[in-house]
């Protein structure tokens, strides 16, 4: 009958409904040694069971500590030999103490310095700089502690420029490279998907880990929209290097925790640094901000605002420039319409989620103007979006036995991270997917499914197998250790693809890299053997570099150094480590090679910009509008003694004078400018292109344009015309076309012009032409153009004939 169907299918419905799963901790591990630094041991737990269908959550710490006492030594109090202790316990080189850069973190480096070397002459380092030394936990996508130091340069002075301030930032001695690029991108990064389940699977793909959690997987609604849109804006300031592992200076509380990790593997101990600092460092990324936005469309309310895919997309990028006020005129009355009040969006037909990082997030509110104001926010609020990683085991070094303790803690991130896999959930119905986030499993379905365990509806079509999670390696057997999974997590049905990958993994016993500390840490295993002799890490070079710098240098090994840029190396490039397990003397010095960017005073602006200058380049001086130089120089030169000439840093802009008028009827020179009391010289490179012409300076022949002769003339240079076949001659490019030529497009090459066609009214040289023994007053186009024509032109003087 038909009540009996009804009870069978509510017995059917209790059965498929999921037991709610409560959270449940493992047993608390053994204790760890204990630290003889800080006088404490700990143990920590795991959850064996994860929260899943609405059960309760886990209550409580995954570890706990207590006092205890060691007989062992802590080696944060040995001694540093001749090189300077910071207050940590961290050795530094001498040659980075009293140069007024805060190698040690506390700064006792620079206290009590009687004469102190400044090894840089700006200390701003980029805005919020101090998170590429963070520490990166890749399971939640968070920023950790601090595992480099970001305030330390290593002695070294390297600088970018920032044209938005016209400053100069420092970079840190972690920073390869800074490049800063202000853009803002909110066109092209948008994306749509059909279903919940397909911007799942998108997010999967491009994850670094199976439960990434840099995603909206918390925020989907239950009833699975039928559309997810996510839009975006980013606002990127620049992106970032880091260098090498073995160029990077560590962070004191890093370091202090390295150095007391075990000589065992006690995975409490490296557990709880894998909680506090991260599983991996920042190798590299992008700074900015970036404003993310999910708007989760039912099918009712897809039917109720547009009737075609077309009109969708055009009502999707309405929604994008309403939010991030974009003025457009497409019209989408009904899907925008809750975006226009003032109470934000109805949720019940077209939820929104936000999520931001970066920038001042007081700002962000729903309309237009705090928008803005979180956009400009970001310039003095950056932070990490775009980050790339390297595993955080590759930054053990500078402790005792730092081998052994890189290859135990990448043993115990290896497990750390399969605790927090989605396979440690109970499957879900339907072939929907397991996403784990902190103590909690979630299911999500696949399209035509719902349900705490995706247990309503049903899966059109065949379900693929899932895997089950590795069991623990097996003991060895025959110089092999092995592991197993099986497809039944949940298995494949009604036709469905098998797992992929293999179902047994084997290794060797004993790693290659065990055999490799056998020989180079025995001491740290507990051998009798003695280890091979090395050497310290090379003596430091301020504003130099080891290159190929490794942790370990055995004796006979060799080094190079080299210099950065804008420095060259004087003295012996290498350096061998001896068996007196010391480096072989050698005197060297990086010496500057260029002139750093000049020091400007408050509104004087200098161009072009560059981080450095070579001998003989110059830059030109200004204020703003309104304002002039207090002095009658516009330029300065980077000299042979790598100084700037005149000194720029003695320069100030100040208020442009009105109570001076201008002599009446004043003509300049072309090699001339105005000046508050008449004409005023010109420096050579602030000239205009002109006429070019050979001429002796003194002291080399070479082509110059009538202006800068003019100028050299104008400062006291003197200076005699010469024909001009006593000159080389470059053929000018189509850009560089000079007075009496022109640009053919056709074939990119300088023709001659028509003398009928020089302007009228222009500068006059004194010259004489053909075969004619009379000077003439001609201008600059004219010579140009006869001289191109092939006719002989003698340029006398760049000024008029005295007779005219």
């Amino acid at each position: 009958s038909l009540l009996d169907s009804a009870a069978v299918l509510t017995v059917w419905l209790l059965l498929l409904s999921p037991v709610p799963v409560n959270c449940r901790w493992s047993d608390f591990g053994p204790w760890s040694e204990c630290d003889p630094c800080s006088g404490t041991k700990v143990r920590t737990r795991r959850i064996a069971v994860f929260a899943q269908f609405g059960g309760a959550l886990c209550s409580g710490d995954s570890s706990e500590s207590q006092p205890c006492s060691s007989h062992k030594h802590c080696p944060l109090q040995d001694g540093c030999g001749g090189r300077f202790r910071c207050s940590s316990g961290l050795c530094i080189s001498r040659s980075l103490v009293c140069n007024g850069d805060q190698d040690c973190e506390d700064g006792l480096d620079e206290r009590g310095c009687e004469d102190t070397h400044y090894s840089c002459n700006t200390q701003r380092t980029p805005p919020n700089s101090a998170l590429t030394g963070r520490g990166y936990n890749a399971l939640t996508g968070e920023l950790k502690a601090s595992v480099l130091n970001t305030q330390s340069f290593g002695g070294q002075c390297r600088k970018v420029y920032n044209a938005e301030s016209n400053s100069y930032y420092r970079l840190p001695n972690n920073v390869l490279n800074y490049d800063l690029q202000v853009t803002v991108n909110n066109e092209e990064s948008d994306e749509s998907f059909e279903s919940s389940w397909s911007y799942m699977q998108h997010v999967q793909t491009k994850a670094l880990f199976t439960n990434y959690k840099h995603t909206f997987h918390q925020e989907l609604s239950e009833n699975k929209a039928h559309r997810v849109i996510i839009l975006k804006n980013r606002v990127l300031l620049g992106q970032f290097q880091t260098s090498a592992p073995a160029y990077l200076s560590l962070s004191e509380s890093f370091w202090r925790a390295l150095a007391a990790l075990p000589h065992t593997y006690d995975y409490a101990s490296y557990r709880q640094l894998l909680h506090t600092y991260g599983t991996h460092y920042l190798s590299g990324g992008a700074v900015g901000g970036e404003y993310t936005a999910l708007l989760q469309l039912t099918k009712h309310a897809m039917e109720s605002t547009s009737t075609t895919d077309i009109e969708y997309q055009r009502c999707w990028k309405k929604v994008k420039r309403r939010l991030f006020r974009k003025k457009v005129t497409v019209k989408c009355e009904r899907l925008t319409q809750a975006l226009s009040s003032n109470d934000g969006f109805d949720r019940s037909s077209m939820p929104i989620k936000v999520n931001i990082v970066g920038g001042d997030v007081s700002l962000i509110a729903r309309n237009g103007e705090h928008y803005d104001n979180w956009a400009a926010s970001v310039q003095d609020f950056p932070d990490i979006i775009e980050p790339k990683l390297r595993p955080l085991y590759e930054l053990v070094k500078e402790v005792p036995c730092s081998g052994l303790k890189k290859w135990y803690l990448r043993r115990a991130l290896e497990q750390f991270l399969s605790e927090q896999d989605p396979c440690q959930c109970r499957p879900c119905h339907n072939n929907g997917a397991p996403v784990l986030s902190g103590d909690q499993c979630t299911c999500l379905c696949r399209p035509g499914t719902s349900g705490a365990a995706c247990e309503k509806g049903a899966v059109i079509g065949e379900q693929p197998g899932e895997t089950s999670l590795l069991v623990a390696m097996e003991t060895c057997s025959g110089g092999h250790k092995s592991r197993s999974r099986s497809c039944t997590n949940p298995a494949p049905s009604r036709g469905g693809a098998q797992c992929l990958g293999l179902g047994v993994e084997r290794q060797p016993c004993e790693e290659p890299d065990l055999q490799y500390l056998r020989l180079m840490e025995p001491q740290c295993l507990g051998l009798s053997v003695p280890p091979p002799k090395t050497c310290p890490s090379p003596p430091p070079l301020s504003n130099g570099f080891v290159r190929n710098a490794k942790d370990v240098y055995l004796v006979g090994d060799r080094v190079e150094f080299s210099c950065i840029h804008g420095y060259h190396l004087q003295g012996g490039a290498l350096s061998t480590c001896s068996e007196q397990q010391t480096w072989s003397a050698g005197s060297r010095r990086c010496e500057a090679s260029l002139c750093a960017a000049p020091v400007l005073r408050a509104n004087v602006k200098a161009t072009p910009v560059k981080a450095a200058y070579e001998m003989g380049e110059s830059v030109s001086l200004s204020c703003p509008p309104g304002h002039v130089l207090d002095r009658d120089v516009s330029q300065s030169v980077c000299s042979s003694s790598l100084q700037w000439s005149p000194a720029p840093e003695e320069m100030r802009c100040k208020l442009a004078p009105t109570d001076l008028p201008l002599p009446s009827g004043l003509l300049c020179a072309p090699w001339e400018s105005v000046g508050r009391r008449g004409c005023v010289c010109k420096m050579p490179a602030q000239c205009q292109p002109s006429l070019r012409l050979c001429a002796d300076l003194g002291f080399l022949k070479r082509t110059l344009g009538v202006c800068q002769l003019g100028a050299l003339r104008c400062l006291g240079r003197g200076l005699t015309l010469l024909s001009d076949e006593q000159c080389a001659w470059e053929e000018p490019s189509c850009g560089d076309c000079e007075p009496g030529t022109k640009c053919d497009e056709s074939s990119n090459k300088c023709i001659c012009q028509k003398v009928s066609d020089c302007p009228p009214g222009s500068a006059l040289l004194c010259a004489r032409y053909g075969n004619s023994n009379v000077n003439a007053a001609i201008s600059e186009c004219e010579v140009g153009a006869r001289r191109c024509a092939g006719e002989s032109v003698n340029v006398i003087a760049i000024d008029a004939c005295p007779d005219q």
